[in-house]
């Protein structure tokens, strides 16, 4: 029989090089248009900065690498569920997916952007044959979309890119596009309540899921920019930041770093979950831009 052998390296373009970051493999974007790091751990965008541009994503420099770590900021990709799940028990929060290793199966440029594809390396460890694929459009813009595919059995499927949006002071943020929506509130044993204001903003420890798949703003004050979220595929919002006191009991967090960042996630969760029937595939994406 002959040793099966491992598929031919991609091509990578110009402007794009693979490189030990932090101790593991990561796709490094230098390009007139960005900035950008791509670990192959977990398909997670560590870094994008479009030219002109502070670091629109924020990553903690206590985070854990490699090893089935995962990466504390940045665009973690939170599947196949959300948190615990549904049923509270799963044994790794947020899913395995974004503790595994991808692989790099295409990689183009579309006029000034770099476009990276990933697919999920390796068996799922149920064996049931779950595929997910990643694809990263990096330039003046950001955009990213993930698609979960069903193997050989039915699953209830969860997905959310848990974006860390690096803000000047997250006690002056301004989030709109939220008015009107619905939201579980993890803070207050997921109570339900209304946005009534036009206008959010964080003074502690927030945790919410928002009926909105539309449009959100995020008005960063001390940053003297705006960054705006259009999500697609979505069903939800996640707005998140453990303030000072949980973050004091994070390890891989510096205390004082929560000012730094509010996480705004497009997602698929909760009452929105999803069941796939075998084969049947999940996409969720979002595209970031900045604005002045």
């Amino acid at each position: 029989m002959t040793p099966a052998t491992e598929p031919a390296p991609v091509p990578l373009p110009p402007g794009v090089s693979q490189e030990r970051v932090h101790g593991t493999e990561a796709l490094v974007v230098d390009t007139p248009a960005a900035r950008a790091v791509l670990h192959l751990d977990g398909a997670h965008l560590t870094s994008w900065a479009p030219a002109g541009e502070q670091d629109v994503l924020w990553l903690s420099e206590l985070s854990e690498y490699g090893d089935g770590a995962a990466i504390r900021g940045g665009i973690p990709l939170v599947v196949p569920w959300f948190g615990p799940g549904r049923d509270s028990e799963r044994p790794v929060k947020h899913g395995w997916i974004r503790n595994h290793p991808w692989e790099l199966t295409a990689a183009s440029f579309d006029g000034d952007d770099v476009v990276l594809e990933l697919a999920l390396k390796g068996a799922d460890p149920d064996g049931t044959g779950i595929r997910a694929d990643a694809v990263f459009r990096i330039g003046a813009d950001l955009s990213v979309d993930l698609t979960l595919t069903a193997g050989s059995e039915e699953i209830e499927a969860e997905a959310a890119l848990h974006t860390y949006l690096a803000v000047g002071d997250v006690r002056e943020i301004e989030i709109r596009g939220l008015q009107g929506g619905d939201y579980f509130d993890n803070t207050r044993d997921l109570e339900q309540f209304r946005q009534e204001e036009p206008v959010l903003r964080l003074s502690g420890a927030t945790d919410r899921v928002y009926g909105v798949n539309a449009e959100v703003v995020i008005e960063d004050v001390a940053g003297a920019r705006r960054i705006v979220s259009s999500p697609r595929g979505t069903a939800k919002t996640v707005v998140w930041n453990p303030w000072s006191q949980s973050a004091a009991e994070m390890a891989d967090m510096p205390n004082d770093a929560w000012t730094d960042f509010v996480c705004v996630e497009p997602a698929v969760a909760k009452d929105a979950a999803q069941v796939l029937p075998p084969g049947g595939a999940l996409t969720l994406g979002v595209t970031y831009r900045v604005e002045r």
